[in-house]
């Protein structure tokens, strides 16, 4: 999938909900957050949880790996609006909205807003 979202392999990958690229970071997305806590956790109270903060290398190791996982999550962040601008405008909508409308599909009115926009008036 990465070859082939930067240009370098024409074969387009199975497609399914989540290909295997996007299954690795969001895996890693979640690994990431796992690592901020326990090293947000020593850097926080590094006496009280000394064991942990030596399992990280220290107090300095700790804050360096909490630095790099946020940098991390900033260019996983980067990488995603990149990838939904080159979706296109209707992927976008879908994730804002929780529903995608396929070309040709008519949108569904809500019953229960017509009636208070007929009550309103």
């Amino acid at each position: 999938m990465i070859l082939h979202d930067l240009g370098l392999s024409k074969h387009l990958p199975l497609q399914r909900k989540f290909n295997g690229a996007q299954q690795v970071a969001y895996t890693g997305v979640i690994l990431m957050g796992a690592g901020s806590l326990l090293t947000g956790l020593a850097i926080y109270k590094p006496t009280q949880l000394h064991v942990l903060t030596a399992l990280l290398g220290g107090y300095e190791m700790a804050r360096w790996f909490h630095f790099w996982l946020t940098v991390a999550y900033v260019g996983f962040f980067l990488v995603h609006v990149a990838q939904v601008i080159r979706a296109g405008w209707n992927k976008f909508r879908a994730m804002i909205v929780g529903y995608q409308i396929s070309p040709g599909e008519p949108a569904e009115r809500d019953e229960v807003s017509d009636e208070q926009n007929i009550s309103a008036s």
